[in-house]
């Protein structure tokens, strides 16, 4: 004897998270025999999940050094919460190099950026490169905002004051260069990029014992099979089941975590799972 449990936008718990989810059973609830399993069938869920946040994990800021009247002056960039990929993240470093005026344009009409970012990926790192800025306007350049040069020719900084920013770009707290030169200046990440700090997708369920592992509450994982914005799907090519506890309950429990078992923080609810509960002794029992 078994029955499937659909959860979808209705079941999602409403605190913020949308991914707890709860579903309860009719009639007051099922009291459930030994030897009974559970698995999950399928599901779909949008990849909804910022990988910049300054509230669940306090790494949307940096900052950067820049000389004015040849002081090495300190500027903060902050992010809004979104998902950013490295390129994502030079654009928006470029956002503010423009409201700050810390930009010329060359003979082409191209902005001219002296700190840029991109991903390099022969090296699995982000290349980080400062740019000398100049002690006069180049030939054929233009300077829209009046952006003062310096008497020395002086590269800008990158700081990373934050490991959690640091960690999505694969660098550790410090200034990129240490200290000011006057020529251009390269860097690759001193610890692996991890691009978003959710990897997988752990499923908890308040039914499973799976009393080989701690938490004892895991029902199964699944990869993050898509690119942000798409749906992860997940049909696993045969059931995989874990012992279900015994017991009466009112209300099943399911919480989407990530591989850290950090609670996961989805933009869109608008999720489907299945799970399927098998009873190997055909006995069910209504409250």
């Amino acid at each position: 004897m078994s029955f499937t449990l659909v959860l979808n936008s209705n079941n999602v718990i409403p605190n913020g998270l949308n991914s707890q989810l709860a579903y309860n059973f009719i009639n007051g609830g099922i009291t459930i025999p030994e030897n009974t399993e559970i698995c999950l069938l399928q599901a779909t869920i949008p990849y909804s999940f910022f990988n910049i946040r300054s509230d669940y994990y306090n790494n949307n800021s940096f900052q950067y050094k820049w000389p004015v009247n040849n002081v090495m002056t300190t500027y903060t960039v902050t992010m809004p919460n979104g998902y950013y990929s490295v390129n994502d993240i030079n654009n928006y470093l470029q956002s503010v190099f423009i409201a700050n005026g810390h930009y010329l344009v060359n003979s082409t009409g191209q902005y001219v950026y002296y700190i840029t970012l991109q991903y390099n990926p022969t090296y699995y790192a982000v290349q980080v490169v400062t740019y000398a800025i100049p002690t006069a306007l180049p030939s054929g350049y233009t300077n829209p905002n009046n952006m003062s040069f310096p008497t020395i020719s002086t590269t800008p900084q990158l700081v990373i004051t934050t490991n959690n920013f640091g960690a999505i770009i694969g660098y550790k707290t410090g200034s990129y260069p240490s200290s000011v030169q006057t020529s251009t200046q390269s860097f690759l990440s001193n610890t692996n990029p991890n691009g978003s700090p959710i990897n997988s997708i752990i499923f908890r369920c308040n039914l499973v014992d799976n009393n080989v592992i701690l938490p004892s509450d895991i029902l199964t994982s699944m990869p993050i099979n898509g690119v942000f914005g798409s749906n992860l799907t997940y049909s696993p090519t045969f059931g995989q089941f874990v012992q279900v506890k015994p017991g009466k309950y009112s209300t099943l429990n399911l919480s989407l975590v990530d591989q850290n078992y950090n609670s996961i923080v989805a933009t869109d609810p608008n999720m489907i799972i299945t799970l399927l509960i098998r009873f190997l002794n055909n006995k069910l029992l209504t409250k």
